[in-house]
This record gives structure tokens, sequence and C-alpha cells, in this order.
């Protein structure tokens, strides 16, 4: 993690909001949206904040990657909603990339909603997911906070989410029921929903005197972003002046159009100014400026009107810091309304065209007589720039990257490749489901993520009938990311994300794949954390694999005598650690993935059973450990804690998880032993009254 240093009134790191402030809780799950992307930033540095990682993927290697598919686990829901140009890379299953497909238009909005116990935090964005866009560009993104017992714009919450609900409808998918990613990001949306109600928050915007802040939100059928701005501007006349920042406009006639249409929202008499903040740079040898925007952006200035003007400046950059920051600042003698987000100034950015981009934005509106300070805390938010004499020598030169928000070339998953689904049966075996909807394209092939090799093709399709669906084994230890697909005539090949049935048909960890029931006791009985001691348990076993084989027998006496198999210190051991074991299950758990891991994961009660019964010195001691097992089990009585499942659901799948132990313990192992089957019958009509 990057040490925070101080930073300029106005300016952050936008990483910084995917951390959990103090208090936060613990994580339940998150959502985000991206134009580009990059998965292996996606999931080391913010879903690494998000979840409060403590191990370092470059520092502690295998432990890192244990520590994130532990967490990831306990979550509700980890997914990245990418367009579809854009959604590829290798990644752990423990969280869903899905791409959105949109005719015509992109996914261009950059949304992350983000869930602890404590707090919802939306961030809105010009920032893509990639290192460029949360470490190299100049951007600008703003955050929103529902805190319990605190203020904040419900209306604009509420909308945002509705707009998330409404982008997960462009999923390259035509199959029902949902794609299971889809079915968890809807699930998701919905404990989202749940939650805010229960916080108890004021409406923010309501507040006398105080910020108000909107949602500006583009896409086929919603308003465009002129409209959305007109309608929430809380002046009695439109405003005098705006300042506009993109890095990006559209070609010279949809420019000048633009323009006039920015020139619409203003005041129709008297003063009234429009002011582009752009890149630029200069011609080497020569007194030329190239101006990064298109003449055309003049032509919107009103006729006839004396008291008018537009202006160019050049944005004050840091060196190597491109410009991708989009913003609005409209403004009169007492109101100011700042728009960021990721519309660029084009008509797809502002849904002007009649197949629009979904874009993002948020709009905050001060009065800047009776709130000084937070007109003046927005202002410098907003780039610095020299004003360029327009009398000077000025070529109009768009960036050479200007088609960067635009689709790309690339060619993108066809739509007949629906879902791709990794599950694992109760025997272990791994599958992949590939769903089809339609006809694909001629001569295509699905190929292996790393290798290349062919996986399944049009030949095999057609041999076993076409069929809508087709579930194929997968041999392989660890489940696929994704498939390459290639068809004739096309230039490159396309990425098939796969998604997970279900978290619980994912392996666990092959470090800690059936943990011999030693190593179960003393990660348990641990004075640390859960995660400190598997750390320490894994670093022991690295460090033994390295040990010379020739290094000779052990000396001292004491170490030489393994007591761990003594039954006074054995039972002992295991009693403390099925004390811990109740302990662990007694927390709260933000959710029903969190209680399940506890119970069926690789550290859980049903790891400690399997262990028993693969280790037991006796028929008699698996009988009566897999008993106590159950019996500790019945006495959690767990904690209650605000965005935590109640302590009646915790308790009633913990008896059940505890009931199904009898089924473990057959009869023929108490033959003989009338005591220990009092004992057992005694235990389980217990769990059952």
């Amino acid at each position: 993690m990057a040490r925070k240093g101080r930073t300029r009134e106005g300016y952050g790191r936008i990483l910084d909001a995917w951390e959990p402030p103090e208090d936060a809780g613990e994580p339940v799950g998150c959502m985000a949206t991206s134009f580009t992307f990059s998965a292996d930033f996606f999931e080391e540095h913010c879903l690494g904040r998000f979840l409060d990682l403590e191990t370092d993927p470059n520092e502690h290697g295998p432990l890192y990657l244990l520590e994130r598919e532990e967490k990831l686990a306990q979550i509700v829901c980890a997914i990245a909603l990418v367009d579809q140009h854009h959604c590829q890379g290798n990644r752990s299953l423990r969280w869903d990339l899905v791409p959105i497909r949109l005719r015509g238009g992109i996914l261009h909005a950059k949304i992350s909603l983000l869930q602890w116990t404590n707090l919802v935090r939306i961030i809105i964005a010009s920032a893509n997911l990639t290192e460029d866009g949360y470490r190299r560009n100049q951007e600008i993104f703003g955050v929103l906070d529902c805190e319990r017992g605190g203020a904040a714009p419900l209306s604009s919450v509420r909308g945002i989410l509705d707009f998330l609900s409404n982008v997960t409808g462009y999923v390259l998918s035509a199959e029902e029921p949902s794609p299971p990613a889809l079915a968890r990001a809807r699930v998701f949306l919905n404990q989202v929903r749940s939650s805010l109600r229960g916080f108890d928050l004021r409406d923010g915007n309501e507040e006398r005197g105080g910020l108000s802040v909107h949602p500006v939100l583009v896409g086929p059928g919603l308003p465009n972003a002129f409209e959305t701005l007109r309608g929430i501007w809380p002046g009695g006349s439109p405003p005098i002046e705006a300042s506009v920042v993109s890095p990006f406009f559209d070609s010279k006639t949809d420019a000048g159009a633009m323009a006039r249409d920015l020139w619409g929202c203003l005041r129709q008499r008297g003063e009234a100014g429009v002011k582009f903040y752009v890149t630029a740079e200069e011609v080497p040898g020569e007194e030329t400026l190239f101006l990064h925007a298109p003449e055309s952006l003049l032509e919107g200035e009103p006729s006839g009107r004396g008291a008018v003007f537009t202006e160019f400046y050049r944005v004050q950059l840091e060196e190597n810091r491109p410009l991708h920051a989009k913003s609005a600042w409209l403004e009169d003698d007492r109101w100011a309304m700042y728009m960021i987000g990721s519309s660029n100034f084009t008509r797809r950015g502002f849904g002007l065209e009649g197949e629009p981009n979904l874009e993002a934005n948020l709009a905050y509106c001060v009065d800047q007589r009776r709130d000084a300070k937070r007109y003046d805390l927005l202002r410098k938010s907003f780039p610095e720039g020299e004003r360029v004499d327009l009398r000077g020598e000025i070529r109009w030169q768009s960036r050479e990257d200007e088609n960067e928000d635009l689709p790309g070339e690339s060619p993108t998953l066809p739509a007949a490749f629906g879902a791709a689904v990794y599950d694992r049966s109760e025997g272990g075996r791994a599958s992949v489901a590939l769903h089809f909807s339609g006809e694909p394209p001629a001569g295509w092939m699905v190929l292996t993520e790393m290798s290349g090799e062919p996986f399944f093709d049009q030949a095999a399709w057609e041999q076993a009938g076409s069929p809508g669906e087709l579930s194929l084994p997968w041999d392989d230890v660890k489940p696929p990311s994704g498939f390459w697909v290639r068809w004739r005539n096309s230039p490159s090949q396309a990425w098939w994300p796969v998604q997970v049935a279900s978290p619980s048909a994912l392996p666990p960890p092959e470090e800690l794949r059936d943990l011999p029931f030693e190593a179960l006791v003393n990660i348990l009985t641990s004075s640390g954390s859960l995660q400190r001691a598997i750390r320490s348990y894994l670093t022991r076993k690295m460090e033994r694999g390295r040990r010379q084989p020739d290094s000779g027998p052990e000396i001292d006496p004491h170490k030489r005598v393994d007591t761990s198999r003594f039954l006074l210190q054995r039972t002992r051991r295991v009693s403390y650690a099925l004390n811990a074991l109740r302990e662990r299950l007694e927390r709260p758990a933000p959710t029903e993935e969190c209680l399940n891991w506890r119970l069926t994961g690789p550290v859980g009660a049903d790891a400690l059973a399997k262990a028993i019964e693969r280790e037991a010195a006796s028929d008699e001691e698996k009988a009566f450990l897999l008993a106590e097992l159950a019996l500790e089990l019945s006495r959690v009585r767990p904690a209650e804690a605000p965005g935590c499942l109640s302590p009646s659901v915790v308790r009633k799948t913990v008896l059940q998880f505890a009931g199904q132990l009898r089924r473990r313990i057959p009869g023929e192992l108490l033959r003989g032993h009338e005591s220990l089957r009092a004992y057992v019958r005694r235990v389980f009509e217990s769990i059952d009254r």
C-alpha cells in the first residue's frame, strides 16, 4: 500500500476512497463499472483496499492469495461491469467480470458501489479502473457516504442504484434464468437498498443552507445531460457563465452543435460567457500553439449580442499527467453548479445521440452567498488554466487519442455466446457449462486462456445437436477465468469471461486443502487473528520445505518427543480448538457467505470434522470427538451487531450443521460401547430439541 502524503486542498487519491474508514465495519460487497479495465489492478489495488488486506502480493506471495480468497469468500458480491470492448483479464473467480453490451454506444460510466456493515459508499469518477486512471492521469471523482444516523442525498443515491440495475440489463446474455453473476449482482443491490432503509438517514439535500448533490445520468431512455442540468439548476434565472473541462470533443459539425446547446442553458439576454479548459502544446521552433479542441466550438456563441464571450484556457498539468478529467461549472451571481464524472463534452457523452453512452456524473449545487466555504472548496478542485490569446497563431487539433472513449475496432464476443459457468459437483468433479443464444459465426473455436489449446469448437457443438447449453468436463485443478474465441474472418480473438455457479463450487486454495488435524488445532487456538495464524502455519510449512534433507537428527530431547498424540494433552487441545471455533461462530457475521465460510471453509467446522474422520486414533475417538464438535456447536450464542445477520438466523444455520454430524457417526462404530452410544444419543437429542 502506498503511503499517504499531504496533497493540495481540493485534491486527493481515488484509491484512498476504496479503503474502509474507521468504524466502517466488515466488508459486505462491491460493484464497479468501467470502460477500459485492468483485471490485475482491480484485483490487487481496489479489492485489496476494500477488503483491508494485511498482506502484499509482492512481499507475501501465496499468503496474499490465501487472504484474498478467504476474504472474498465471505462477501455477498464483488463484480466489475465492463464495456464489452475491454472486458478481459486473468483473475480469481471469487469475483465476477461481466461484459456490458450497448448497441451503438458504450458503457462509459465509472461508478464504484462499496458496502461495509456500517457504511455504503458511492464513488463517481472520470477514471477508468486502470493503473493510468487511478495513478497517472489527472482525473476527478466525488464520494457519497451513507453512514448510520447520518445525512445523505437519498433520492440521488436511489437514482444511482436504479441506474446500476439498469446497467445490468445490458449484459451480453439472453438465456433465462439470469446468469449466476447477475443474480449475485442483483442480490447485492437489494442488500444495499435494505441496509440503507435501516441506516436511519436524513436527506441532506433537504437541509436548509446545505450543499445539495444530484446525479446526472445518461443512457438510452434517460434525459440528456443538458435537460437534467436545467432541471436541477437552483437559481430563478439561467446561469450567466459556463466553464467546461474536457479532453475529448466531437468532430467539427457536432462540436459546434454542442457549443450551441451549452449556450442554450445560459442567460439569453445581457452578459454571458463560456470558457473551455483544454490541453495544448507549443510547436517547436515556432510561435504557434496546438490547441486540442475543434475551432467550431466558437460557432456556438450567439450572434448579435455584445456582452457575450467565448474563451479558451490551457489547463496547467503536472509533467506526465495527461488530462482525463471531465467537468462543467455553471454560475450566476449567487449559485454555482459543478458537474463532474464520466461525460466528455460530446453528443454521446451528454446523451444527445439516438444511441447514447451510459454515463454517470454528480452535480454539486451551492449558494455561494450563504456557504462561501463549500463554494471555495469546490472551486479549488477545478483545474487551473492559462488564458489563450486567440489572436495569436493557433492550430486547432484534437488530441491524437480522441477516440479513446469510443468503441474501437477490436472484435467483441458475438451475442450468440452467452454465459460460461464453472461448477463442481458434490463428488468434486468440475465442469464448464457453455451457453449459446442463436447461431454463432461460422468457423468458431474456443481456446484455453493460458496455452491457447482448443477446448471446444463449432463441429463438436453441431455434433452434439447445437444445444443452447452444453456442460463440458474441466480436468485442471485451477478453474478457468475465461476463454479465447476465434471465428472465420475475425481479425483477432475475443475474450469469453467465465463466472462461477456458486462460490461454494470453487475449490479451496491448495495450501489450505485438507489441513492436518494438528494444524487446524494450532490455527484455531492461536492467540492472534485467524489470518495471522494461517500465515504463521504456512510460513513454518515453507521453511520446513526449504530445510536440507541431510540436516541431521534433532538433538534436543524435548523436541524429539511428540506429545500431540498423548490422550490427555490431545483431548485438552481439541477442547481448546472447539471453544475457539465456537467463539469464531459467535462473532457477528455480515453475510451468509461469511457464515458459510466459517462452517464449511478450509478452517471451519466441516474441515475439523473431516480431519477428525481422517486422523482419529480409533473409531471410538472419532465418534467421541464428532459428538463433542456437535455439542460445542449447539452452545453457540451469536452476538448481535448492526448490519449483520440476526443471531436467530446464525444459530439456526449452525444447529442444522451440528445435527447433520450425526450421519457421520455410523452405528457400527458404537457397537460394544454402550456408554459411548448413550453419550452420542444424548448429544444429538439435545440438539434436536
